[in-house]
């Protein structure tokens, strides 16, 4: 099992720090990407109110509709990728011989990377689990390290990082996630997958309630009135949809996935719920325009073809 998640000890910091200038970065034209490898699959989002999936990568990102384009010719490391109704947040470290500080803090950019801003701890922290509400741009996050005044723990920011509050986090229990994830429209609901189940807070994190079963979870990500996780039952990867009001659960279809090859992202379009985009450890990427009924696979290995 150790294969299959990278999952990290829950702790936390932050500081704030005053958001710099975006940066301007090139504008050349983007590419069609063919035949194209890739690795480490950071997070995927629908960013701009749009209907293209993204990819944060640690070589940049890339764009799905129909076929695969980079986002952005600025190839920068991305982890805890959120994608927002206005853009994105990140954080990770720049593009080598690249003019940024490294690491980035947390960055937001609302054209899709082709400039970002600063918006704190630039130079000083990089954030694996991180999550920002796509409507209300809630950052919750999650370090392994105190930074500054800011304690090992969960913490949130509703002022885009200028101050931080610190979550109680009182009935979670695991030591090992997967990942956080903000609600759209709601910045006080927050769920977290991890090694002992899902965790649901309706609180800003100062409360948690497990749903379900301890099962482990690999990954999870939360719409207006439901969520959908992944997980690994009886050796077998699952796909399940979950009511965040009555806690119902509904199994979705999922393609033939071997256990050892779980799913570690999930993203559901905002404007049409039906579609769903996943990738899996071995970064083979599928999606659904029919809610998992039938699935594609967009990417095999990591490989993004035209």
């Amino acid at each position: 099992m150790n294969k299959i998640i990278g999952l990290v000890l829950v702790g936390m910091l932050l500081t704030l720090l005053n958001a710099c200038n975006p940066k301007n970065a090139t504008t050349d034209k983007l590419e069609e990407v063919i035949n194209e490898k890739i690795n480490h699959i950071h997070g995927i989002g629908y960013p701009n109110g749009e209907e293209e999936v993204v990819i944060a990568t640690h070589k940049g990102l890339y764009e799905y509709d129909d076929k695969w384009i980079k986002a952005t010719n600025e190839k920068h490391d991305y982890m805890g990728f959120s994608a927002v109704q206005e853009g994105f947040y990140s954080s990770g470290h720049p593009e080598p011989n690249s003019d940024y500080k490294n690491p980035l803090g947390i960055i937001k950019s609302e054209n899709k990377g082709e400039s970002f801003e600063q918006l704190a701890f630039y130079g000083e922290a990089d954030f694996h689990y991180m999550t920002v509400g796509y409507e209300t741009n809630m950052i919750y996050i999650i370090n392994e390290a105190p930074i500054g005044n800011l304690e090992f723990g969960l913490h949130y920011s509703e002022d885009d990082g200028k101050s931080w509050a610190k979550s109680k986090m009182v009935g979670f229990d695991s030591k090992y996630i997967s990942n956080l994830s903000a609600h759209p429209s709601n910045d006080s609901i927050l769920a977290i997958g991890s090694q002992d189940g899902l965790f649901l807070s309706s609180d800003f994190g100062n409360t948690f309630n497990l749903l379900g079963n301890p099962i482990m979870i690999t990954y999870v990500t939360l719409t207006e009135t439901a969520g959908i996780y992944a997980s690994i039952e009886n050796e077998r990867v699952k796909l399940v949809r979950f009511n965040i009001e009555t806690k119902g659960l509904e199994d979705l279809k999922v393609p033939d996935i071997s256990q050892n090859n779980p799913i570690l992202q999930i993203a559901v379009n905002p404007i049409d719920k039906k579609e769903i985009t996943i990738a899996t450890i071995e970064n083979d990427i599928y999606q659904t325009q029919d809610s998992g009924e039938t699935w594609d696979m967009i990417a095999e290995k990591g490989t993004l073809k035209q």
